[in-house]
């Protein structure tokens, strides 16, 4: 990997870069405060944002939908939808950890299609994967990427 003074970065080098921008833009995972907040009803699921992952249209090969068999232009990357059908069987993004992050970082994983809950106590990534470090996380990894580029 390259980074914008155009080195090449070795594997730890990268490891460690990305280490650090993850303890600069994540601070804590806060879990179990959010989901007894939403328990309480102190924070409200309404406010999430990116609740429902949204139609990305990255998938451009094969063109044929998985469930209506139409061709497209575009389809979801991950469902292999149509933009159609994709929204017609839409379920809830699953969160499994609840991260404080900047406000920075969280504009950036809703660019991403992260789950973001804003409110007046702080901003929190809702995390779709678990059991791993969150620099292994492919959208933390993209977002890295993006701004070493």
């Amino acid at each position: 990997m390259k980074t914008k003074g155009g080195e090449v970065m070795t594997i730890q080098e990268r490891e460690d870069a990305l280490g650090k921008f993850v303890e600069r833009e994540i601070y804590v995972c806060q879990s179990a405060l959010v989901e007894e907040a939403l328990k309480k009803q102190i924070f409200s699921i309404d406010d999430l944002e990116n609740k429902y992952r949204p139609f990305d249209g990255r998938l451009i090969t094969p063109n044929v939908c998985v469930r209506c068999q139409g061709e497209f232009i575009c389809l979801d990357s991950e469902t292999g939808e149509c933009e159609s059908c994709f929204e017609d069987h839409q379920e809830p993004q699953d969160i499994y950890e609840w991260w404080l992050v900047s406000p920075w970082f969280s504009k950036r994983l809703l660019m991403e299609g992260e789950p973001i809950l804003d409110n007046d106590y702080g901003i929190w990534w809702g995390r779709c994967t678990t059991g791993q470090a969150t620099s292994m996380d492919y959208v933390i990894q993209k977002i890295y990427d993006d701004i070493m580029q």
